[in-house]
């Protein structure tokens, strides 16, 4: 994280803190590397509601897409300020089956599971369908261990997968197979297992 908030010309790190434990450790992370990190949280009260104002007209945007959004904008803001990278703190089962990759520069907890990140800060986030084939497929470390069978150990599909429930194997590959454009441009993830996304997987 230090090399890239190097490489970039910043000097800190500015991390989209949306109350997850993910963004808990993030930040705690990125503190013990450097010494400016800044959380930025979701808009709250009177900027909510502008930005609510603002986009009444956009039927398709969810309220949750509005403050998510509205943070992002706030964070690009405050880094041209501050001279600062912007982190996110999404884990790596979100990153593979979200269908999404968020644009932050920097996913400092992208190589690591959602049962990890529960392990290491006491629970993980994830958006519904995420969490939804969690719960299908037996629990977050059932996921997790097949994903990790597949990506990190190189294992077939049929033997990475044969523990979990046949309709939770077929969602898994759809939604595997659906973030695989947007996975390729990842933004950087320290590597800290065997199949990093952007680094060694774009599968």
């Amino acid at each position: 994280m230090r090399q890239a908030v190097s490489d970039a010309g910043a000097r800190a790190i500015l991390v989209l803190d949306d109350g997850s434990p993910e963004a808990r450790l993030a930040l705690e992370w990125c503190r013990s590397a450097l010494e400016e990190v800044w959380a930025v949280p979701p808009p709250r009260g009177a900027e909510l509601e502008a930005l609510r104002a603002a986009t009444e007209a956009a039927a398709a945007l969810t309220a949750e897409r509005v403050v998510q959004e509205g943070q992002r904008a706030r964070a690009r803001l405050l880094a041209i300020e501050k001279r600062a990278l912007l982190a996110h703190p999404a884990n790596k089962t979100v990153l593979l089956l979200s269908g999404t990759v968020p644009p932050e520069p920097l996913l400092p907890l992208g190589d690591l599971y959602a049962s990890q990140i529960a392990r290491f800060a006491g629970g993980w986030s994830g958006p519904p369908a995420v969490r939804a084939l969690a719960e299908r497929a037996g629990g977050i470390d059932a996921l997790d261990g097949a994903l990790a069978r597949l990506i990190d150990e190189g294992w077939s599909e049929q033997e990475a997968l044969a523990p979990l429930p046949s309709p939770a194997r077929r969602e898994l590959l759809t939604l595997l197979a659906a973030g695989r454009f947007a996975r390729a441009r990842a933004g950087l993830i320290p590597k800290l297992g065997a199949g990093t996304i952007g680094i060694d997987f774009f599968g």
